[in-house]
């Protein structure tokens, strides 16, 4: 009996898998390569647009192909405000400097291709204000039994910042809020870091008639997606919001002998720089967003249908996103050097 169930388990087995390496033809319709065209716009930066050819998703993997021979027109409010010009890698830049309100325009004619143009409107610089700010510095020394005239001295810092975003009243906004983290020796920038954020934390401030706001509308699971930065006024048009933001970190951790430090390989001091933004985003850009990461995720975890990602380009692909941020900095000097592992 033993013998004709692993008789029969064997035959089970080998038919699943010499069908998962069934050849399976494609009966669709391979269309030409379309224009696609990718473009962020800010106010602090000059308007510039990345062009290339899409390729077959059942093709060979291989690098896009750039468009370096287009004429890239870019209208603002209705008008012709300049030709782009070809950089490199299929990269043209221009001259302007988008503002908030504008309606930005987009015309490509390329060679083989059908023109594309796309548009969109610059979001205002989101309503941001510091709320609330404090910075602690704790210091205490540790003496060692067995090391005379031995301490070690240790300095924290920490420092709590709450920032209330006012939501535009009868508008449909969509934001993203990001931190990061820089340290710089002699002026250069050493290390940067992407802090994780949590949008459950982040809010925890607020309430209204005792009840949070927030809860049920921002996910708690601690995905690490690229959506858990971004939200919209969905639930709260036209309120306050408040942000609650914890930073600690080491200024010091030295060894003194008869009081004298001890020196190290690194004790020339550092600057560490903390950057919190919160941007208003365009409704088509956060629309990308959502459904990439949708598509990616949908891909990583196989045997799903494909995701259409979202594109506001005309005859093409691609995105014409904008954004408008404020920026809160902090900047201070340690002389603690950290690793360059997670922190």
């Amino acid at each position: 009996m033993k013998q004709y169930i692993s008789a029969l388990l064997l035959f089970i087995l080998t038919g699943c898998f010499l069908s998962c390496e069934k050849d399976i033809a494609f009966k669709g319709t391979i269309t030409d390569p379309l224009l696609v065209l990718n473009s962020l716009l800010t106010p602090d930066s000059v308007v510039s647009v990345h062009l290339s050819q899409s390729r077959f998703i059942l093709g060979d993997i291989k690098p896009f192909t750039h468009i370096s021979d287009a004429n890239v027109s870019l209208f603002v409010n209705g008008s012709l405000k300049e030709q782009l010009t070809h950089d490199a890698n299929g990269q043209y830049m221009g001259t302007y400097l988008p503002k908030a309100g504008d309606e930005v325009k987009m015309e490509v004619k390329a060679r083989g291709y059908d023109p594309v143009s796309s548009q969109t409107v610059m979001p205002h610089n989101p309503n941001v204000v510091v709320n609330d700010s404090t910075v602690t510095v704790e210091t205490w020394e540790n003496e060692m039994p067995n090391q005379p005239n031995t301490i070690f001295k240790n300095r924290r810092r920490n420092m709590q910042v709450q920032l209330k975003l006012t939501d535009a009243a009868d508008q449909e906004n969509y934001y993203y809020i990001k931190a990061t983290l820089n340290f710089y020796r002699h002026g250069a920038l050493v290390r940067q870091k992407d802090i994780k954020l949590k949008l459950s934390e982040l809010l925890k401030s607020n309430t209204a008639d005792s009840e949070h706001i927030f809860e049920d509308v921002f996910g708690d699971g601690g995905t690490t997606d690229r959506t858990e930065n971004l939200f919209s006024d969905a639930y709260v048009n036209g309120q306050e919001i408040l942000f609650d933001f914890n930073f600690d970190d080491t200024l010091e951790s030295s060894k003194y002998v008869n009081g004298v430090k001890e020196e190290s390989s690194h004790d020339d001091e550092l600057i560490v720089e903390y950057i919190i933004e919160i941007a208003e985003i365009s409704k088509d850009f956060h629309l990308y967003i959502v459904s990439g990461n949708k598509a990616a995720n949908a891909e990583d975890a196989g045997f799903s249908e494909p995701i259409q990602v979202h594109s506001n380009i005309d005859n093409g692909l691609g995105i014409l996103g904008a954004y408008n941020s404020y920026r809160f900095v902090s900047r201070f000097e340690s002389e603690y050097y950290p690793y360059y592992g997670e922190r």
